[in-house]
């Protein structure tokens, strides 16, 4: 098996790659918001990341985690959603405020 040259790989290759990094990143960037919008909800409402942890079940760096971005999956953002007091559906309501989870 020899390596390629440069020259030898198709533009379309490189560009295909350059596409997928810039769709990773800016998932990335919309995870990071969507996150910033719940951590500024929880402290509209008055509550601490120890509140909201006790009420997820959770420690508060997890809490923190989600806060940064770091969600697994839709259980996450639901129970998070859940101790605020709102409900998750596409969109998390807050009664006068609704941020777009997934």
């Amino acid at each position: 098996m020899s390596a390629a040259r440069w020259s030898e790989i198709p533009g379309e290759h490189v560009a295909a790659a350059g596409e997928e990094r810039v769709e990773r990143q800016k998932d990335r960037l919309l995870g990071q918001e969507r996150a910033r919008r719940l951590a500024e909800t929880r402290k509209r409402r008055g509550l601490t990341q120890r509140q909201v942890a006790e009420v997820m079940g959770v420690t508060v760096g997890r809490v923190s985690q989600i806060e940064n971005g770091e969600l697994a999956g839709i259980e996450v953002p639901e129970r998070y959603v859940r101790a605020l007091g709102g409900d998750l559906q596409i969109v998390a309501n807050f009664g006068d405020d609704q941020i777009k989870v997934g």
